[in-house]
């Protein structure tokens, strides 16, 4: 049996024989959109154009804190005025929905309110300065409020045109605000942290001021000096003790005293000269006794004295080496100190210096007068014999400069020892003092760093304080609208029909599918194979009619009743069928 295929006329046969399946939905549905069209009520649109205006002042220059871009805080400000809160007040300062506010809950009249607002992005091509490739921006937007009211949408759309240049003030100021605080406050946590390793530091110098790395060198030269000076005193402290052996010899060989009314040196009569001398040193020892080193009798037989010992070939004695000794110390402490402190080594070197020196001094001057006086002249020995006594004095004094480097020896062993316990220290403490002033300067780095960013974040906050960074200028404030933006009552109205023939065709080809059967000669010859001999029409009687119209009627009960049920249904568990309403309206308005 070859497949059913129906043709044009077929369609149009059926359409003919349900005709009324077609016309009657088609001019219900087409007054139903006639009626819509022309009973939504009216919705007017007010809108305002704000344009995007790039910084005053080139950003080579300052640099601004908000670098996102605009359509994202554009999108950003529209999120923080639809807020429910901020969208509520809006809806009770200009009364809007009043209806509606006393049946739905507020969730819905905000989301009726945000369908009613409108943010429009207004794009063109532009060149990019960097890279000098053209590309989309956003240059301007526009704000939009539509409402039943041309009078409230105009007030809403330019509140909510306020809102939006506000906010962008606000968020920019706060952004800028927020990033020169946070700045501020991590410079300020890096001060403190720079502040604290530097007390570490200082306090670490304290603990080993005398094994800081920076002293190494200096340490070293110290430890070099004090090895030279105490070499060299072992050298000379051999000199002074072969010295003393000499003048042993020589002494052991001179008579300490002179015969009467002579003098002998070395065997031979004295002559004149020495004798001045021997009498000029019992007086100065005489006259040391009564007055000060300053008294005129005094200094003039020293001048005497040393003029002798000078024609005799006679060494100076040990005061006056002393002396010239200190006077030099004296002068080398007063030079260290005017180039360092009193803490100062070599200060406190030269210090300890002049303090041995006047020591040794006081003790020379002593050992001398009790020398002169010891020497006890006697009538039947003579005068003392003044080479014995040069030599005799010569050998206390290098018995005493012996006991001198001895006490020098060790003090210079001594200060070795320390100065080369702190080079042995110094290798130790190196490690904990570099890391320290690593993270010192890391540290300080980074607080430098900082205070410069949050130095650029305030100029950044000045920009845009004062409204010379990226700003939104309204160029075209939101007028009254004249005529209505929606619905599009012409086009609803055509869509309408076209909708009504349509759904009244479908009608009439489903309930041709669904009770269709074999009608007219032709099917049934098709069906059959052959023409049928007679061709009977379908008799209806009155019981069938009957039977069909309560059947239908039964069916319409119960699909109005699943039809109510349902309506019920999604207006206490889905949606308020009020706030469905005003949407369908949006939606048809939309057309």
């Amino acid at each position: 049996m070859e497949e059913e295929v129906k043709g044009l006329d077929d369609y149009l046969n059926i359409i003919v024989r349900r005709k009324y399946l077609v016309i009657i939905p088609a001019i219900i549905l087409i007054i139903a959109s006639a009626v819509v069209a022309y009973l939504l009520p009216a919705t007017y649109k007010s809108e305002g154009l704000i344009l995007i205006e790039s910084q005053e002042i080139p950003a080579d220059l300052i640099k601004s804190t908000v670098t996102s871009y605009a359509d994202q805080r554009i999108e950003v400000i529209k999120q923080r005025i639809m807020t429910t809160s901020k969208v509520m007040a809006m809806v009770n300062k200009y009364n809007l929905y009043p209806d509606l506010r006393q049946k739905s809950p507020a969730s819905e009249i905000v989301a009726l309110f945000r369908d009613s607002i409108g943010v429009e992005m207004v794009e063109a091509n532009v060149t990019d300065p960097q890279s000098g490739r053209g590309k989309r921006a956003t240059i301007a937007f526009r704000v939009s409020f539509m409402d039943k009211s041309p009078q409230l949408a105009q007030v809403v759309a330019n509140d909510l045109v306020t809102e939006f240049l506000n906010e962008n003030v606000r968020t920019r100021t706060d952004r800028a605000s927020e990033t020169k605080d946070f700045l501020q406050e991590e410079g300020d946590k890096f001060q403190r942290k720079v502040q604290a390793l530097e007390k570490q530091i200082a306090d670490f110098k304290d603990e080993y001021s005398d094994s800081l790395p920076e002293l190494l060198e200096y340490n070293l030269s110290m430890v070099t000096s004090l090895q030279k000076e105490l070499a060299d005193n072992q050298n000379q402290s051999m000199v002074l003790q072969d010295q003393i052996m000499t003048m042993s010899l020589e002494l052991g060989n001179l008579p300490p005293y002179l015969e009467k009314n002579t003098s002998v040196v070395n065997g031979q009569k004295a002559t004149t000269s020495e004798q001045q001398l021997a009498q000029a040193q019992s007086e100065y020892n005489s006259l040391s006794a009564k007055y000060s080193p300053q008294h005129p009798d005094v200094i003039q037989l020293k001048r005497q004295i040393e003029s002798l010992q000078t024609e005799l070939g006679i060494e100076p004695s040990e005061v006056a080496r002393l002396t010239t000794e200190l006077q030099q110390a004296e002068d080398e402490l007063q030079q260290a100190k005017q180039k360092y402190s009193d803490e100062h080594p070599d200060v406190k070197s030269l210090m300890v210096r002049v303090k041995m020196l006047n020591e040794q001094l006081s003790e020379a001057e002593g050992q001398a007068k009790s020398s002169t006086s010891s020497v006890v002249k006697s009538d039947d020995k003579g005068q003392i014999n003044p080479i014995y006594l040069q030599i005799k004095s010569k050998i206390d004094s290098s018995e005493r400069e012996i006991v001198r480097l001895r006490d020098r020896q060790k003090d210079v062993k001594d200060k070795l020892t320390s100065f080369e316990n702190r080079i042995y220290k110094t290798h130790q403490v190196k490690r904990a003092y570099d890391d320290l002033t690593r993270d010192h300067e890391n540290n300080l780095a980074k607080y430098k760093e900082l205070r410069a960013k949050q130095l650029e974040a305030e100029l950044g906050q000045n920009l845009e304080s004062e409204n010379k960074g990226e700003s939104f200028s309204l160029i075209e404030p939101p007028l009254v609208p004249t005529k209505a933006e929606k619905p599009n009552r012409e086009k609803i109205l055509i869509m309408g029909v076209g909708a009504s023939i349509a759904a009244g065709v479908g009608l009439a080809f489903l309930v041709e599918i669904l009770f269709g059967g074999a009608r007219g000669y032709k099917e049934i010859s098709r069906i059959i194979g052959r023409a049928p001999l007679v061709v009977v029409p379908i008799i209806t009687t009155q019981k069938d009619l009957i039977k069909r119209r309560r059947l239908r009627n039964r069916i319409i009960f119960i699909a109005l009743i699943l039809l109510a049920l349902m309506v019920v249904a999604f207006h206490f568990w889905v949606m308020n069928l009020e706030v469905l309403w005003f949407k369908v309206l949006n939606k048809i308005s939309l057309l």
